[in-house]
């Protein structure tokens, strides 16, 4: 029967409880995990409480895309029970490793389904796209000096310029309440339009990173830049698949070229703006 625990604590109860709860040694957890396999109830409960420190830290992570950190404890919580109950321990793996990829697992799913009204896309490139998006936007930003658009991005992560530019409205986006306010006051809508120093600064970003592409793409072999041309500089993205039977490549061999040309890409970029 599968063991799923929903603990009651709130998250100041249970940070005082990560607190007093023992570091277990390798030795110690195998034990605890072969009691828990056998039905021990207490031996399950004593691994949990071993990691609540990991729930905790883990939540703290994921607390930037504005969700309590009371729900997401929670869900980290199920997360560890889900890892509790499927750990193997003769594997020779440690808990806190195999917990960990559960917990975020969780966590990641709870935050894309509620983190705002404007939802979150959660295809498996919209789930790539939440966890590495603002880093990779920072790096890039840092190593540019100016803000990456969604092609370069695109580009670095593998994904479709449409998945980044629906991820960066959702993670953008703010659930603000228009028209009146609850005692009936007016509420001012904020004006859409930009200003002249962020229209000069968008056409400057956007020219930097068509050269960088253009010059990217030269350093592409003809397969390679047809490739990343079909993949991501498209309305519409096209499958490896097809892609394949257009250049008479098997599927697998296009992805290869694919993770190739990123590099090359990727490697070409960064050097412009070293």
């Amino acid at each position: 029967m599968e063991k799923r625990h929903h603990s009651p604590l709130g998250t100041g109860a249970l940070l005082e409880a990560a607190k007093r709860a023992p570091v277990l040694s390798a030795e110690e957890e195998l034990a605890l995990a072969h009691q828990a396999q056998s039905g021990s109830n207490a031996a399950f409960e004593a691994l949990l409480r071993a990691h609540l420190r990991l729930v905790l830290t883990i939540a703290h992570e994921f607390g930037a895309y504005g969700l309590p950190l009371d729900e997401l404890v929670s869900e980290g919580l199920v997360g560890l029970c889900e890892a509790a109950r499927r750990f193997e321990p003769d594997r020779g793996v440690r808990l806190a490793a195999y917990g960990a990829w559960w917990i975020r697992a969780f966590m990641r799913r709870y935050t894309i389904s509620n983190r705002r009204i404007v939802r979150t896309p959660s295809s498996r490139h919209g789930r790539k796209l939440l966890a590495n998006l603002r880093r990779t936007q920072r790096e890039m930003a840092q190593a540019s000096g100016s803000a990456p658009d969604a092609h370069a991005v695109a580009l670095a992560l593998g994904v479709g310029v449409r998945d980044v530019e629906e991820m960066e409205a959702a993670l953008s986006a703010r659930d603000v309440p228009c028209g009146v306010d609850a005692e009936g006051r007016a509420v001012d809508v904020a004006c859409p339009c930009p200003s002249p120093e962020a229209l000069v600064a968008d056409i400057e970003e956007q020219q930097w990173s068509v050269d960088a592409i253009e010059q990217a793409l030269s350093m592409l072999s003809q397969r390679e830049r047809e490739i990343v041309k079909a993949r991501y500089l498209t309305e519409k993205m096209s499958s490896l698949a097809s892609i394949g039977r257009d250049l008479g490549l098997s599927r697998e061999r296009v992805r290869q070229l694919e993770h190739q040309a990123q590099a090359k890409m990727r490697h070409s970029i960064l050097a412009s703006v070293a």
